[in-house]
């Protein structure tokens, strides 16, 4: 018996430091001067189904009491799931050298994890390639201290948080697609992240990524209300985009992506609200631009300013100076601008929705492949779809928005990356395939010219289909330990090399630890069992 095989990797950090929808519109109905309100006909296209298309009303779909069943549902199922077995593997995994490490030593009350040029003790690095992690923002490290404190310096301590804050997500991001969507494509969207292989990891380790997509679906979540409420009232929900996206960047830079975004598509919707209010009331639209103008400035420039300076307060509390928090930034900035040396887990901004390259935290951080291979194709059609609708409806443009705005700009980044970057993208992605599966179930689906299959039962197989997925996968996952004996005797086929169990899970070449990125695997692997069937 072993466990899944244990590839020694450690992350990206190398420090350098350098010297000292109402209706389709989701609602711009009602407010000042807006466009007229188009009919249902006008708004939405006959290939729209009921449960596919976004809410219908003003403020959203009606929540009822059902939807909150759900969400606590939800959040407990998804709490359960990450719980069992959280102290395994018992040691640190990736990048938890570092991010655990700090957040320990924060716990304890030390000062040098926030100082760029502190030294690790030398009895600590009896523990592995300790590092202090000062090169992404403070907030991360806060909750894991708590964790840390409540349970010790230990994996469950170092876990528990993320565990949590996974399971809020998972509740946040039913909220956001139940505002979109009809409760169906929020159902099968919350279905396919509980069921993903990334999300699912992320949540179990003692890293910052999934802190930084809970308070990216928060965001979003305000910014879809912002568009679904009355003029009265739509401003207030600028504050929670801004509080959502404030507190993203104070986990991590990427999140700057999309409060650029947000704040954009938000500054073109009010400037084209008050044109439109200056053609019949010129002097009512000037103080509806001043107030825009104050809100949007408030929102996405003052408010995430001031989360990202408090997400500091400890920083300061242990005598820090503003000029000690000024380098600190800089050398943040050095750091991120400078990390280019290779690693042998890297890889390329557009191999992600491939999962070409997924990574090894001693155990597998990759997607679900029977769910992630059609995420990409589910984004394209339901940009096929926004772009049929005229670019009306806000509920497909924002998913659109959420999955392109994290992803892309990773095309421009000057640093290394990996497969994990992906994660702010994977909820849009669920929802995408949600909405799409969703337009699939009151269908006829033809499977020969004279026979064809229900969409109601090709979709429920597909769910349980992904489901199987996870479970096959879930041993690579959580580090279960599993036999390295041969489970299927090819060579007694004369198809090649017997394949252990490990080995059933490399379903493609790049996928094997050990193997260059565009070369051949060390070791067999499913890949060599299906050339062997083509030859």
């Amino acid at each position: 018996m072993h466990h899944s095989p244990m590839v020694q990797c450690y992350g990206e950090h190398t420090h350098v430091v350098a010297g000292s929808e109402g209706n389709d519109r989701m609602s711009t109905e009602g407010a000042p001067g807006a466009p007229s309100q188009l009919l249902p006909s006008e708004t939405l296209r006959p290939s729209v189904t009921a449960a596919a298309r976004p809410s219908s009303n003003a403020v959203g779909a009606r929540w009822v009491r059902l939807d909150t069943v759900i969400v606590l549902a939800a959040i407990v199922s998804a709490l359960s799931l990450y719980l069992f077995r959280l102290d395994q593997p018992a040691q640190y995994i990736y990048d938890e050298l570092y991010h655990a490490y700090t957040a320990a030593k924060l716990a304890e009350g030390s000062p040098a994890p926030y100082d760029p040029f502190a030294k690790v003790p030398e009895a600590d690095k009896q523990r592995g390639k300790v590092a202090h992690v000062w090169d992404h923002p403070a907030f991360a490290k806060l909750p894991m201290q708590v964790g840390i404190k409540l349970f010790g310096d230990r994996p469950f301590g170092w876990r528990i948080a993320n565990a949590v804050f996974g399971s809020l997500g998972i509740g946040i991001f039913y909220i956001l697609g139940r505002r979109l969507f009809q409760r169906e494509v929020a159902l099968y969207a919350t279905a396919l992240l509980l069921l993903d292989g990334l999300w699912f990891v992320e949540s179990r380790l003692a890293l910052n990524d999934i802190y930084l997509v809970c308070f990216l679906l928060l965001g979003y979540l305000g910014f879809a209300l912002y568009f679904q409420s009355p003029p009265e009232r739509r401003w207030r929900y600028l504050w929670l985009t801004g509080a959502g996206l404030g507190l993203a960047i104070a986990t991590k830079w990427s999140a700057l992506y999309s409060i650029g975004l947000v704040g954009l598509a938000a500054t073109i919707r009010e400037t084209w609200l008050c044109l439109a209010a200056a053609r019949t009331q010129p002097r009512r639209a000037a103080l509806q631009l001043l107030g825009a103008a104050a809100t949007l400035g408030g929102a996405f420039l003052l408010l995430p300013a001031a989360l990202y300076v408090a997400a500091y307060a400890q920083y300061f509390s242990m005598g820090f100076t503003w000029s000690d928090w000024r380098e600190l930034q800089r050398q943040m900035w050095i750091y991120h601008t400078n990390l280019k040396a290779p690693h042998s887990w890297a890889s390329p901004w557009w191999s992600w929705p491939l999962m070409l390259r997924p990574v090894w935290y001693h155990l597998f951080i990759m997607g679900n492949p029977l769910s992630w291979w059609l995420h990409l194709p589910a984004v394209l059609f339901v940009g096929i779809q926004w772009i049929r609708g005229r670019f009306r409806s806000a509920a497909l443009g924002l998913v659109l928005l959420g999955y392109f705005g994290q992803w892309l700009p990773w095309s421009l980044s000057p640093r290394v990356a990996y497969f994990y970057h992906m994660l702010p993208s994977v909820p849009f992605a669920c929802l995408a395939l949600g909405y799409t599966l969703a337009q699939i179930r009151p269908r006829r689906v033809p499977i020969t010219p004279s026979r064809w299959i229900h969409g109601r039962t090709l979709v429920r197989g597909y769910l349980v289909v992904v489901l199987l997925g996870f479970i096959f996968f879930y041993p690579m996952f959580t580090w279960l330990p599993v036999s390295d004996a041969p489970i299927v005797p090819l060579s007694r086929l004369g198809l090649g090399p017997d394949l252990n169990f490990v080995q059933l899970h490399y379903w493609l070449p790049t996928w094997v630890p050990g193997s260059p990125w565009a070369y051949g695997s060390p070791q067999p692997a499913v890949w060599d069992l299906l050339r062997s069937l083509l030859r």
